[in-house]
């Protein structure tokens, strides 16, 4: 009996070590976190908004619509759901017009996640239109828009939605 005890507590002992060394070495194998690159992804989403703001006031449609995923969704102050870029396009066809008021937006806030694959943006807006006689009229209104990392590193909106008034 005593010969069956030591063999069960050897077994028992040898099981609690192997446990054991399992689960360190599996906590030494863990990934690293990936480095922590928000603030320079900030500053990227903040200075592709601001070319995407220069586009708009230059009228550049074809600049002003890359800024968007081919799967991202627009959603239009008083209108309706837009999906995919190129519907998208159409819809800044509109608002880039020649006889359309001026579009011009500012970013108030960026903030990007931990995982630095998604970010989004708030800002504010003015349409403006310039009577016959000189005299300018300013609409203002407010945005928001998300942002994803894609795979060339680069950002693009994939959700954007914008409304008029204070």
């Amino acid at each position: 009996m005593p010969r069956s005890r030591l063999m069960v507590l050897s077994l028992a002992a040898l099981l609690a070590i192997t446990f054991t060394a399992a689960c360190t070495n599996q906590t030494a194998q863990a990934p690293a976190p990936p480095p922590d690159t928000r603030k320079a992804d900030e500053a990227a989403i903040r200075a592709a908004s601001a070319d995407w703001n220069k586009a708009a006031q230059a009228r550049d449609l074809d600049k002003a619509a890359s800024y968007y995923a081919d799967n991202a969704v627009f959603l239009v102050d008083k209108g309706a759901l837009v999906k995919g870029k190129n519907s998208i396009r159409m819809v800044w066809k509109d608002i880039l017009a020649p006889t359309a008021p001026v579009l011009s937006f500012q970013t108030s806030f960026v903030e990007v996640a931990r995982s630095g694959d998604i970010a989004y943006e708030y800002g504010t807006a003015e349409f403006t239109t310039t009577s016959k006689k000189g005299k300018p009229t300013v609409e203002k209104g407010k945005y928001a828009t998300v942002w994803k990392k894609q795979p060339d590193g680069s950002w693009k909106a994939v959700v954007d939605m914008d409304n008029t008034g204070q």
